[in-house]
């Protein structure tokens, strides 16, 4: 008798082909999901660290208190009474959650979101979709840390799953989505991607019909659906702003530029040959996961196209290209594969061709042997990543990770520089950069009103390069004191973390000013207070010399958690001294850092810059080398420009010319390389790197102000260029 549709997808719920029915593989699917739970558990438990958690907690706490909803801003002092839609139970849920068990508890939280999600992808498994899931873990975890967007990813995993299962004619619970919708409306303004899923899942079903492969089939199963998704589309409007919920999706569209130029999570992935070579061969880092599900993409579609599946084939691509678009979307995009690919993957097994290619391997091999060997492949792949995990090995090695495996707070929170403004009742009103905004928000509570934070759209992009422009500028500066003015600033509050903003390069300047004094420094944050008669007082009383200050209370080297916070207390207090002109000192912690951790790119970037300092050109070199190899994106500009001062003019080149390829965000590169080129006598050269150059800026006319150096750093080269090139012709 003839299997049905639904019949020969359930032969695949054991992940298995007909090849492999044996107890071995059913053996191996069991395994290989104990490994990506497992692996999912351990990547999701790590210490909070998220800058827009802050902002979300207090949000919550003033719903709590006040037992009402804001719908203005009433948390800072530059957007105060500028109209905000955001969902908000997601906020007080996280701030119950806090309230219950701290900061460990959210901890867990993130570390269930992270198993949840996967579960939720595995509900029908397939060999190869788990195989999937455990590629996926690590873009996973990286969208399930606590935050209000966590429960998007939990949601487009259950929408994703449920829709997809519907499609190939299994039985599913139509009626859970508008439910869930009314959730979602509320958690998150992520909710766009359950509607957009409804959509997606209307395109396959009239696809169907107008392929005519099974159009009875389809048109039953819509129509069936129709309701549902009717009622899912209703749902969104259940919430207390009603339609104009929608205007809070529009107003974030309209700084997405500034997003995608500056905040790394909603920048375009850049693809090229050198980039793809670095990171597929990278397997055991787990940045290299998004890479990997992109070519089993590509290897998909085309099975998918064979098999005449052009509606799953589409929607693995238009996943794809979502993905390359901003970084943010990786983990939906695993989603996607998981779900989608490993199911089309399955069936791919069951074509003919592939039965008749398993006999054959069959013959070469047993069942069991196969099996055992994937199993050992496998047990070794999570067993390696899980390892990386417990021993920080991939917190520390990787940048801007912030966190470490575990639970409770980041060491990147400056709790002692916070009570510290708390405790001296420092004057109102504190500037403070982008990054600091959410935590300062949560820790001094409504008291100080924040300058700026993560929601971004009361402030304006305006104000977000603002901040970025005074943040380049000595604290004298005319700026500085008509924004003090204008704002009456009285505090400036940095945070001196080297990989969150660019405190430390002007840290110098800063202490030694004539119109803000020092009055708070420790490895994590300085606090400055403004020269004015109110503030004499305060300033006699606390005012520090920077250039004194020790630091001489590292934690506790004990256990893997002792040892990587001891590393970044060493690793911070290095780049403080070195921005304190105190390159000895800089060298001394990072020995301490080296000893604890020896695969940091950023400790041999941090020594390289320090023998620079010192005139210690050849160390410099190996140093500086080492971290470019490792993985910094700054070493390579750092070596090239001493290449530069001694004349090392095709070294120059090729430095830059390597880490401009490998790049995610290569304009100053490529800025840097065109010059190069012209000392070396490659105008041709330098015309293109330019060019490119311009391509690549992210300075578009929403941050023309901020990009002014660049653009006449830019065309002063290209005219150069071009009249160099002329001039030989």
């Amino acid at each position: 008798m003839r299997k049905t549709e639904r019949e020969k997808n359930s032969a695949f719920v054991d992940g298995t082909a007909q090849f492999a029915q044996s107890k071995y593989w059913r053996y191996l699917v069991r395994l290989a999901l104990l490994a990506v739970f497992a692996y999912a558990l351990i990547a999701g438990l790590r210490t909070v660290a998220d800058l827009d958690l802050g902002w979300q907690l207090a949000t919550g706490r003033w719903i709590m208190e006040h037992h009402a909803i804001p719908r203005t801003d009433v948390f800072s002092y530059t957007a105060r009474g500028q109209e905000w839609i955001y969902p908000v139970l997601s906020q007080v849920l996280l701030y119950l959650t806090y309230a219950a068990g701290g900061y460990a508890l959210l901890s867990w939280l993130g570390a269930a979101a992270c198993v949840g999600t996967v579960a939720l992808q595995l509900r029908h498994p397939t060999l190869p979709g788990t195989l999937l899931a455990l590629i996926s873990v690590p873009l996973i975890a990286l969208r399930t840390a606590p935050r209000a967007d966590m429960f998007s990813e939990i949601l487009i995993a259950a929408f994703l799953g449920i829709l997809w299962h519907y499609y190939r004619n299994k039985q599913e619970k139509l009626w859970l989505l508008p439910l869930l919708m009314l959730l979602w409306v509320n958690l998150h303004p992520g909710f766009i991607a359950g509607l957009a899923i409804c959509f997606a899942y209307a395109g396959l079903e009239l696809l169907e019909i107008l392929a005519k492969r099974d159009r009875t089939t389809a048109v039953l199963r819509l129509r069936r659906a129709a309701p549902y998704l009717l009622a899912t589309a209703v749902a969104t409007l259940a919430n207390p702003w009603g339609i104009r919920i929608y205007l809070a999706l529009v107003r974030q569209a309209s700084i997405q530029s500034a997003h995608s130029a500056w905040v790394r999570e909603w920048a375009p992935v850049r693809i090229n040959i050198p980039i793809l070579l670095q990171h597929t061969a990278e397997w055991r880092e787990p940045g290299s996961a998004g890479w990997w599900l992109l070519a089993i993409a590509l290897v998909t579609v085309i099975c998918a196209v064979c098999m005449r599946r052009f509606g799953p084939a589409l929607l693995l691509a238009a996943s794809a290209y979502v993905a390359l678009h901003a970084a943010r979307m990786s983990a939906p995009f695993a989603t996607v594969m998981v779900i989608v690919a490993g199911s089309l993957l399955a069936d791919a097994c069951s074509t003919e061709t592939a039965k008749r290619s398993f006999g054959k391997l069959q013959k070469l091999m047993r069942a069991e042997v196969m099996a055992l060997m994937i199993a050992l492949c496998v047990a070794s792949f999570a067993g390696i990543r899980i390892y990386d995990l417990v021993t920080n090995r991939y917190y520390l090695k990787a940048s801007q990770k912030f966190t470490m495996f575990g639970t409770g707070p980041s060491y990147w929170y400056p709790f002692d520089a916070a009570n510290f403004v708390r405790n001296q009742h420092l004057p109102k009103n504190i500037f403070h950069p982008f990054s600091s905004g959410g935590f300062l928000l949560w820790a001094l509570g409504t008291d100080y009103p924040d300058y700026i934070d993560g929601r971004s759209v009361p402030f304006g992009e305006d104000l977000l390069f603002h901040t970025e422009s005074l943040l380049n500028q000595p604290l004298d500066s005319t700026a500085w004191q008509q924004e003090a003015d204008q704002r009456k600033i009285n505090t400036v509050f940095v945070n001196l973390d080297p990989e969150l903003n660019h405190a430390p390069n002007q840290l110098l300047p800063y202490c030694t000013n004539e119109r803000w004094r020092p009055v708070y420094m420790d490895e994590q944050a300085a606090i400055f207070v403004r020269v004015s008669p109110e503030n004499a007082a305060l300033i006699d009383r606390l005012q520090i010399d920077c250039r004194q200050v020790e630091f001489s209370n590292p934690p506790p080297t004990h256990g893997m958690r002792g040892r990587a916070e001891a590393f970044h207390y060493y690793l911070n207090t290095a780049y403080i001294h070195l921005a304190l002109r105190r390159p000895a000192e800089a060298l001394t912690a990072l020995d301490s850092a080296n000893a604890l951790f020896s695969e940091s790119a950023f400790v041999h970037f941090v020594r390289g810059y320090a023998f620079q300092t010192l005139g210690r050109w050849d160390q410099a070199e190996r140093e500086l080398t080492l971290a470019s190899e490792l993985g910094s994106a700054n070493a390579a500009p750092a070596l090239a420009s001493q290449y530069h001062r001694f004349r090392r003019y095709a070294d120059e080149v090729r430095i830059l010319s390597k880490a401009a390829e490998l790049s995610g965000r290569p304009s100053w590169l490529y800025l840097q390389l065109g010059y190069a080129q012209l000392a070396n006598g490659q105008a041709a050269e330098a015309v293109a790197a330019f060019e490119k150059a311009g391509k690549f800026s992210p300075f578009d006319e929403s941050s023309a102000k901020l990009g002014e150096s660049f653009w006449q750093k830019q065309q002063e080269g290209l005219a150069r260029a071009r009249q160099v090139l002329g001039a030989g012709r």
